[in-house]
């Protein structure tokens, strides 16, 4: 099939430029080859291989291969027969410049091969991973400053599945990390500086993280998080960032901004070092988590903008886009019975609390301890089971599940609560009700983002609007369990566990439930406590390849082209980003 190079189809997205079952066929057109780049150079933040609990799909080094192989192919083709070149359908005339260039790439690509088959050994990862990142670079580089080449490339602009506008070849994000910048990102100078710090580490990031590059990369991240900290604990920064939203608004931007810490958190704790040594999980996670914490920020228009965007979707500014993926490279994970359970209970709790949670919002429910009780326990649920599961079953969910958007929904809901249980009123208690339907609408947005990312037991999807377990897959009766999480929840088994004597009343109630609850650290650890979570609450994620919107600055984070017309990740705003 013929690329669709129309104008229209390239602006709106829906162009077979995007679809990896297209994109991957021969052509003599740079664009589509470039296209096919920009997918390699996006996975290549964690190029694992390894196949425990994949939900049968491909690793992302397979694809990688078969990205690189692709573009090799055209590039072979386009050298074979220079008069038939074209560039977005259009007739294009390579000079001497030019046939160098490409001639240049041809070779590299081919150690690009090379390098990618010696990540999967340990003597060889390191070295691997880091002629990977310089070749990409350079790669781009060359063809970017070919004023020839890309002065036509760039009159071929397409949305991306980001969200973003994009073009073949597309460069990686501009950032800086130099002392200067480091110590004011630390501080917490600005959003845009923090931001800044974090597109360079992704810039470094690009092709894995090895031995060599892990101090740079932790001492980055670890000025992200020292800046993101800064910032949320300074209210004058923050009503900066969220002047002119409503309240509603304004506590899903907070949300969306403590996700972001939690998950830059998650980055540092579990992944940065494993990484470097090959880590199935950690290579998974490192490109789900920091392309998830990019489609947060971008499709948040306060956090954008205030990060320096224009509002959209793009590459300008502090948490810029990455060159966006292919449709189909990142596909729907196929569940078993035990993840069929899980997501079920999932989805049927999260309309559940969110209903219990809007009744309080709107005056006709009562807050109450059981109600606090009953998100630890679904949240608990969450992280305990994500870490019960196979290596890529976690990296692809942890953070949405385990440090992730689920703690920060719950953290938030629970913060509101207690305000509303401790007397909050006024000004105080309007925010308590602005947390509680961020939140509300975070549970939500997440279970709905099951619905579009995940497949149920024998090719049946998820409903994400269902309040009971049996209703909420396609197929009714799929999936085993009652709707309400307990204490002690049934990991083995994916169900939510029996219910106990003391139950929590719809609106939540009055009752007072004491006890022990457990918790899954970010490094797969059981800790224990009685106490309940104030911090604020964190946002949501995607997951490789959707579609863009995820994460607006409104309250609501809706599932919505997550990532293009390409499967949402992980996660919610309305556009997604890398799940698969």
């Amino acid at each position: 099939m013929a690329t669709n190079f129309n104008a229209t189809a390239l602006a709106n997205g829906t162009s077979n430029l995007l679809t990896r079952a297209s994109a991957l066929n021969l052509s003599t057109d740079l664009v589509q080859a470039g296209v096919v780049f920009d997918d390699a150079v996006r996975i290549s933040l964690g190029l694992y291989s390894g196949s425990q609990g994949s939900g049968n799909t491909n690793t992302f080094l397979s694809n990688y291969t078969t990205d690189i192989h692709a573009v090799q192919n055209d590039i072979a083709a386009i050298l074979a027969n220079p008069n038939e070149v074209t560039i977005g359908g259009e007739t294009f005339a390579l000079n001497s410049t030019d046939i160098a260039v490409l001639t240049n790439v041809q070779t590299q690509l081919g150690t690009l091969l090379t390098a990618a088959a010696q990540t999967t050994n340990a003597t060889t990862l390191s070295t691997a991973s880091q002629t990977i990142h310089a070749l990409q670079t350079e790669i781009l580089s060359e063809i970017n400053n070919d004023a020839h080449l890309s002065a036509a490339l760039n009159n071929v602009t397409f949305t991306a599945n980001t969200g973003a506008t994009d073009v073949a070849f597309q460069n990686l994000p501009a950032g800086a990390d130099d002392p200067t910048t480091l110590a004011a990102a630390t501080a917490g100078t600005s959003l845009k500086v923090v931001g800044e710090v974090f597109n360079a580490a992704v810039s470094v990031i690009s092709g894995g993280i090895n031995a060599t590059n892990l101090t740079q990369v932790t001492n980055d991240l670890t000025a992200v998080q020292s800046g993101l900290t800064a910032i949320l604990a300074n209210a004058t920064m923050l009503a900066q960032i969220e002047a002119g939203e409503t309240t509603n608004a304004a506590a899903a931007t907070t949300l969306h901004l403590q996700t972001v810490l939690n998950q830059v958190t998650l980055q540092l704790e579990k992944y940065d070092a494993a990484a470097a040594t090959g880590n199935t999980t950690a290579l998974r996670g490192t490109a789900d988590n920091l392309l998830d914490i990019i489609d947060i920020v971008q499709n948040d228009a306060a956090l954008n903008v205030a990060a320096g965007g224009n509002g959209n979707p793009g590459h300008t500014g502090g948490f810029a886009e990455d060159p966006g993926g292919l449709t189909g490279t990142v596909t729907r994970f196929q569940d078993n019975q035990a993840q069929t359970n899980f997501w079920a209970t999932f989805v049927a709790e999260a309309n559940t609390i969110n209903a219990q949670l809007m009744a309080i919002v709107n005056g006709s429910g009562t807050a109450g301890q059981a109600l606090i009780t009953q998100i630890e326990n679904y949240n608990n649920f969450g992280a305990s089971f994500d870490a019960a599961q196979g290596a890529v079953f976690q990296g692809r969910f942890d953070n949405e599940l385990n440090n992730g958007t689920l703690q920060a929904d719950s953290a938030t809901a629970i913060k509101g609560l207690q305000g509303i249980l401790n007397g909050d009123t006024g000004a105080a208690l309007t925010s308590d009700l602005a947390m509680l339907t961020a939140a509300g609408e975070g549970f939500v947005a997440d279970a709905n983002d099951v619905s579009g990312n995940n497949i149920a037991i024998g090719g049946a999807t998820y409903v994400g609007s269902a309040t009971t377990v049996s209703k909420a897959t396609s197929v009714a009766g799929l999936a085993q369990g009652t709707t309400k999480v307990t204490a002690t929840p049934n990991i083995a088994n994916g169900t939510g566990g029996t219910s106990t004597s003391t139950a929590a009343t719809s609106s939540g109630g009055t009752t007072t439930k004491t006890g022990t609850t457990t918790a899954t650290n970010a490094t797969g650890n059981t800790t224990s406590t009685t106490t309940k979570t104030t911090t604020q609450g964190s946002s949501h994620h995607h997951h490789n390849n959707t579609t863009a919107a995820a994460h607006n600055s409104t309250s609501t984070h809706t599932t919505a082209a997550a990532h293009s017309s390409t499967v949402v990740d992980h996660h919610h705003h309305a556009l997604h980003h890398i799940w698969g």
